[in-house]
């Protein structure tokens, strides 16, 4: 009997400790963390259920790690706007809760009303301290979302009345014998007919979309893109390519008719610059507008010896791979600070996937890039090594607005990234999407009021950079002319009640 006694004994202390944390702490912890990232009246917990919990297999060794995971319900004490550019909005949300873009929903375009009501599927990791209390540490990094799949639709028919109205029109030309007004009509009818071929080709086989390397945060927007406007009428094929410098020049060949690029690599391929000069300018290349912003980002090891940029001094730095277009901002972003290439500092060639390991093991001594927030990589590093973010001097910020028409003054706001508790100033640029003046005017009317009106959740599509794109912002940082569809399409979305 006394056996039997000590057993169920030793499972209800064991059922307990498997409940830890219970759900009173992890809801304390997460409403600290709501409060200390967006301040007191924001956000209340209407609902917490605890789903359950199981051991952190990722945990460095030695450390006793347990990965939370739960349901919420927030609902906000206030009308707040989680589309900002530089304050902390859906990508704080997304860290600070430990959820995927695809597992929160709620947020609204535009902004949210006081009653408004968030749900996420959430998780937390808690780490035992050398008192055994759990703690709450970090959360688990973010995944994207898989590109759908897209069904083909059919063109819509032809007008007749226009037909009617087009042979009437080559008759009389014809019978005035006017032989000018016979080449003003061949010279339309031919530009026409490319224009309208072009364009039921892209009704019956979507439009190809240039977005970036698998698994980053242009292929991500671009995939939530395709799914939010998979309706049979506008059809999006993301494509995955290098990048800014690819994207542009699929752009140039006619072998995608949209594309993602930064500010900085569409300004250079305009003027022929940069890594663009041997093609010349690309005067045709048009912006439908500016997504959300891609920041610089330096990251260092944590180590006291890295005060500010300028620590930078003697060390070895990747700045991504060679002859990207962002390479020679971010020569720009050191030069302001008093650091040049090859003299103060050495460059080494590595993307910025790669050259996170690379920091955490010694190998080089920075990493410098430009990428929309919250970076997955870098998320998912910092809740694993001690690392940290630069911030850059305010009057080497002062000096590159000025000099790059591209960049603007910035934060990284507070909470973006795992064990960030203060906003990291910096740099950045729009991130824009891309057409050509091939693109005809109603076209990049649908296409632009699609993307950019309220209500579209491209979030809970997979891309967190997604929920930044907002009809109000869509011509900060455009460095490029707007398609005139484009420009149409925003003022008009900008008089919506």
């Amino acid at each position: 009997m006394l056996k039997r006694l000590l057993l169920a004994a030793c499972c209800l202390v064991l059922a307990a400790c498997g409940r830890q944390p219970d759900v009173s702490t992890l809801r304390t912890d997460i409403g600290q963390r709501l409060e200390a990232t967006y301040g007191e009246g924001v956000f209340k917990i209407v609902e917490l259920d605890r789903k359950g919990s199981a051991t952190d297999s990722t945990a460095p060794e030695g450390e006793d790690r347990r990965v939370v995971y739960y349901d919420i319900a927030l609902e906000f004490d206030k009308d707040f706007t989680l589309d900002a550019w530089d304050r902390p909005g859906v990508a704080s949300l997304v860290t600070l809760l430990g959820a995927g873009p695809r597992s929160i929903s709620g947020v609204k375009s535009g902004g949210n009303l006081a009653g408004d009501q968030i749900i996420a599927h959430a998780s937390a990791v808690y780490a035992k301290n050398a008192d055994g209390q759990w703690v709450l540490s970090t959360p688990p990094g973010v995944s994207n979302a898989q590109a759908p799949a897209i069904d083909t639709g059919e063109p819509q028919p032809v007008s007749r009345r226009l037909l009617a109205t087009l042979d009437d029109i080559s008759r009389s030309v014809v019978r005035s014998n006017s032989s000018a007004g016979e080449r003003i009509v061949q010279q339309e009818l031919q530009r026409s007919v490319a224009r309208i071929n072009g364009r039921l080709s892209r009704m019956q086989q979507g439009y190809p979309l240039a977005g970036g390397p698998d698994r980053g945060e242009y292929v991500a927007f671009a995939r939530a893109l395709a799914a939010l406007t998979h309706d049979g009428q506008t059809k999006i094929t993301p494509l995955i390519t290098g990048g800014s410098v690819d994207n542009i020049e699929m752009l140039r060949s006619g072998d995608a008719v949209i594309a993602l690029a930064q500010a900085d690599a569409a300004d250079m391929a305009y003027e022929g610059n940069g890594p663009f000069y041997s093609k010349g300018a690309f005067t045709n290349l048009r912006a439908l507008g500016g997504l959300y912003p891609e920041l610089v980002h330096i990251v260092v090891r944590d180590d006291p010896a890295y005060r500010g940029v300028r620590s930078l001094k003697g060390k070895k730095v990747a700045l991504g791979p060679a002859g990207s277009a962002v390479r020679t901002t971010l020569e720009h972003v050191l030069e302001a600070h008093g650091l040049q290439a090859g003299k103060d500092y050495t460059v080494v060639d590595m993307p910025f996937t790669a050259s996170l390991p690379a920091l955490t093991a010694g190998v080089i001594d920075a990493t410098v890039h430009v990428i929309g927030i919250p970076a997955t990589p870098l998320r998912d590093a910092l809740a694993k090594a001690p690392l940290k973010l630069l911030p850059l001097d305010a009057k080497a910020i002062e000096a590159l607005i000025e000099d790059e028409p591209a960049l603007m003054a910035l934060n990284i706001a507070q909470g973006v990234y795992p064990g960030q508790a203060q906003p990291v100033a910096t740099v950045g640029m729009a991130a824009l999407l891309l057409t050509t003046t091939e693109l005809t005017r109603d076209e990049a009317i649908e296409l632009t009021s699609r993307v950019f009106q309220a209500g579209y959740d491209l979030l809970g599509y997979g891309s967190a950079q997604g929920a930044q794109v907002s009809a109000a912002s869509a011509r900060m940082g455009v460095t490029v002319p707007l398609h005139d569809g484009a420009d149409e399409a925003l003022s008009a979305l900008g008089n919506r009640p």
